[in-house]
């Protein structure tokens, strides 16, 4: 009877050992602007992928990601409306700093729709979470590529994305904070790189308030189901050769 009860408690090790092990997850950020926004771009209501506010940038090398979320800081001259626009993803031209903009591979474009605050001309914050962008949260970002991120096509509402302005020539890229090995390229308008307010001015470099990541998962501090069965077979066996021994004793 102690044999069977022994080799009851290793069977229901053995069975524990076997479950996954549990995770937590979290949201994880790819790009984001450091600082916090002092001015406004006016979304673009042309169609074209050329008529834009966005940036271009280059992935890490431990790819491929998978973008489950787009944050923006929006404001609207209108107050209490609906106002839609689109987000896209396509290829860059180029992946030289400063240079880079939108080409016409596109990859991924979802329409949102936003509600402007009761107030006209107060910023605002939005989150589009992977349910309202399909599209763009279906598609892999591959390693080592650089990708343009980028809205325009608005619909009423004279709405405006905001961003970080006054800043000194060949700054903008450091401007965003990137995770992953992600690396900056640009920030542009209608596609014209290094996007500046005052374009006879290069100490007028733009940054927009626009961010993008991921979901990451982190494994709880369960031992791995081999470590545990091998542990309870050591067990077990030390425990059948026990009751083995007794038995010749008697």
């Amino acid at each position: 009877m102690r044999l069977v009860a022994s080799l009851s408690v290793v069977f229901l090790v053995l069975g524990l050992g076997s479950l996954p092990s549990s995770v937590s997850a979290g949201p994880v950020t790819f790009v984001t602007p450091k600082n916090a926004p002092n001015g406004s771009s006016s979304i673009q209501p042309g169609t074209t992928y050329t008529t834009n506010l966005g940036y271009a940038f280059k992935t890490g090398s431990s790819g491929p990601f998978d973008i489950d979320w787009v944050s923006m800081n929006l404001t609207s001259a209108s107050n209490g409306v609906a106002v839609s626009f689109k987000i896209s993803i396509h290829g860059t031209d180029n992946e030289i700093p400063y240079s880079a903009v939108a080409s016409s591979t596109a990859y991924a474009s979802d329409t949102v729709t936003v509600t402007t605050p009761g107030t006209s001309n107060t910023p605002f914050d939005v989150t589009f979470t992977s349910a309202e962008i399909p599209n763009i949260a279906n598609l892999s970002l591959s390693p080592n590529t650089s990708y343009s991120l980028f809205v325009n096509s608005v619909l009423g509402g004279g709405l405006a994305l905001r961003r970080i302005q006054g800043l000194t020539a060949n700054t903008a890229n450091d401007a965003y904070a990137v995770t992953n090995g992600f690396v900056m390229l640009d920030t542009f308008r209608n596609n014209s790189p290094q996007y500046k307010t005052n374009s006879s001015d290069p100490n007028t470099e733009v940054a927009f308030a626009m961010s993008f990541g991921g979901t990451a998962s982190a494994p709880s501090a369960v031992p791995e189901p081999a470590t545990l069965a091998i542990s309870t077979l050591v067990v077990g066996g030390t425990l059948v050769r026990r009751y083995r021994r007794g038995r010749r004793s008697i």
